[in-house]
């Protein structure tokens, strides 16, 4: 996970069953342990000033998308908001809105570039990925339907309601830093 080759825990739990040559009834760790061990990697990589850094700088550019995007109640979510970000570390927020469209073209308007989007179809219903790259890193909003606003998403990695920042909450994250 910490060199790009797998994005989502379960990927690399599998795939490091198959290279240590585990059962698949192994003991493995969990999602936020993991997460935990990728951070302190990372410190010892970058340096705890760099992470700092770059820390504050996604959430710069998260601040302004979200400014950007207010009408779609966005929230920042992941590890630009705990901090524990990795190399490839993205800038991951929620939004939300019967059009996307929408959302894309204020963000076009605000001269950002080249967003692809994705139509994401799964168990947890149907929403729009818009993903592109802002000063180096990737961004991902994720839309989801204007009814879904109140429903707050667990985390994969803590099996408990997922942390959400507004945009006064960024804001004054921004300022402790």
């Amino acid at each position: 996970m910490i060199e790009g080759a797998e994005a989502e825990y379960l990927h690399a739990k599998e795939r490091a069953i198959s290279m240590l040559g585990l059962s698949s009834n192994s003991h493995l760790p969990s999602n936020k342990k993991i997460k935990e061990c990728i951070a302190q990697l990372t410190a010892s990589q970058l340096g705890h000033e760099e992470v700092k850094r770059r820390v504050r700088e996604m959430r710069e550019i998260a601040l302004e998308l979200m400014e950007v995007i207010e009408d779609a109640d966005p929230f920042l979510i992941g590890s630009t908001l705990t901090g524990q970000i990795r190399n490839s570390s993205d800038i991951d927020l929620h939004a939300y809105s019967n059009d996307y469209e929408c959302i894309q073209n204020q963000l076009v308007d605000w001269g950002y570039e080249d967003i692809d989007v994705e139509l994401v179809d799964n168990r947890k219903g149907r929403f729009i990925h818009l993903k592109w790259f802002e000063r180096n890193y990737p961004v991902e909003i994720t839309i989801y339907p204007w009814s879904w606003r109140d429903v707050i998403p667990y985390s994969s990695v803590t099996g408990k309601p997922m942390k959400r920042a507004d945009t006064a909450a960024v804001r004054a994250l921004l300022k402790q830093s």
